[in-house]
């Protein structure tokens, strides 16, 4: 070794520099020691950092508490939300549905404000009554007169019948209720009925606007088509007739009866037939199928028969005895009405009885007023709420009990008060 180095000088830059690179090399340790660490604390939270996106939040760590209100709304929208899916899922297709049609305009009607309007057979108080209108009751106009001062109404029952404007109120009024005017009536007369009225018989009533006055036989007028007479359900007297005894309905009947009926007749139409029995006033189709029972004997009325048609087949007119009351003549006259069965007795005259009731062609009642014997009486017209007065004039007669036993119904006479040969108690 060189002798410098055993100099002072030379040992203490020995030392010296040995010091140094000690230094130096401790130093690049730590600094590559701490690089090392940086860099795997970069890698650690980096996957770190992947592994949350990949699995999610940690589900152990402890979730901030909901308030209650919004985990009760929470629940209602997650049941809403699961009905709507369960009905979108079942629910069946649905068509668009077809707009509905704008509801009827209302029908025009009259209504009565005090009681006892009446209701005629024609658009003028010439005209016989044939029903009233109570306070409050309203019915549906079908017509008009030319004037409008007379509405065709719908009566209770379905029969037509006219009100004057004077004594109603009216709605629901449009330009499209028809005018309606009345034709006279034409008829057959049965063979031998007059044609003309007996001098002595009484004047009858004036015509109205260009109508015929009632009870006044115009000319005979037949339907060649049908061979029916116009204006009135009887039929030539040569046409081919049914009798009531030989159908299904009646033969039915008789079977299962204790008493023989009493009369039987055929309504207008030939679809059904009324029979009394002294029981009960019943009607039975033809073939039968149905019975509908109008009036049974009890402790007022007792049945006695006699059962006619009305015309138009809304009404039934019988004959019966009243009981359990002081009259002198018990014997009277009854209507039924078939729409809804109310039953109206005739008012009688004072100390007379009513029997053998006869409809006339254009819808009135005409019943005989007598006290012991039947001849001697006087005949009534009565309107169908049951008031009379004595007729007067000619009648055109649809039909005894006897005609209403064949269908078609065999012809009545023009009955002529008064007048000789035209007995009203011997008309078929």
């Amino acid at each position: 070794m060189h002798p410098f180095w055993h100099t002072r000088l030379g040992r203490l830059v020995m030392g010296g520099c040995g010091a140094q690179v000690g230094l130096l090399l401790t130093l690049g340790f730590l600094g590559v020691t701490l690089l090392f660490c940086s860099v795997c604390l970069l890698v650690n939270v980096l996957s770190l950092g992947l592994t949350q996106e990949l699995v999610g939040p940690d589900v152990s760590a402890p979730a901030r508490p909901i308030p209650e209100e919004i985990a009760l709304l929470q629940q209602k929208v997650d049941l809403l939300t699961g009905k709507v899916i369960a009905v979108r899922a079942n629910a069946p297709y649905l068509p668009t549905p077809t707009p509905l049609p704008p509801p009827p305009p209302p029908r025009p009607i009259v209504l009565a404000h005090e009681g006892g309007v009446n209701l005629r057979s024609g658009p003028s108080d010439a005209y016989f009554k044939v029903g009233r209108m109570a306070k409050g009751e309203s019915l549906e106009i079908v017509g008009r007169n030319t004037d409008s001062s007379w509405w065709l109404v719908t009566a209770p029952g379905g029969a037509l019948a006219w009100v004057s404007n004077e004594v109603v109120s009216t709605y629901n009024i449009t330009n499209n209720i028809p005018v309606v005017t009345i034709p006279g009536l034409l008829v057959q007369p049965g063979s031998g009925s007059p044609g003309i009225m007996a001098s002595n018989a009484p004047a009858p009533a004036p015509a109205v606007a260009g109508v015929p006055a009632p009870g006044v036989a115009p000319a005979a007028v037949s339907l060649p088509e049908l061979g029916m007479p116009v204006g009135t359900p009887t039929a030539p007297a040569s046409a081919s007739r049914r009798f009531a005894q030989d159908t299904l309905g009646y033969k039915q009947v008789i079977r299962r009866l204790l008493l023989p009926t009493v009369s039987e007749s055929f309504s207008p139409d030939g679809t059904q037939i009324a029979i009394t029995e002294k029981i009960s006033l019943y009607t039975i189709t033809t073939d039968g199928a149905n019975q509908r029972v109008l009036l049974e004997d009890d402790d007022k009325l007792d049945l006695i028969g006699g059962v006619v048609w009305s015309p138009d087949g809304s009404y039934l007119a019988f004959v019966a005895n009243r009981l359990g009351s002081n009259c002198q003549a018990c014997q009277t006259v009854g209507l039924v009405r078939l729409g809804d069965g109310t039953v109206t007795l005739l008012d009688p005259p004072t100390g007379l009885g009513l029997d053998q009731p006869r409809w006339t062609q254009d819808g009135r009642l005409l019943v005989n007023a007598r006290g012991v014997e039947p001849d001697q009486g006087t005949v009534y017209v009565y309107d169908t709420a049951g008031q009379g007065q004595p007729a007067a004039g000619s009648y055109l007669l649809s039909s005894s009990h006897d005609g209403q036993k064949w269908f078609p119904w065999q012809p009545g006479r023009v009955w002529q008060v008064g007048a000789q040969g035209t007995g009203y108690y011997g008309d078929e």
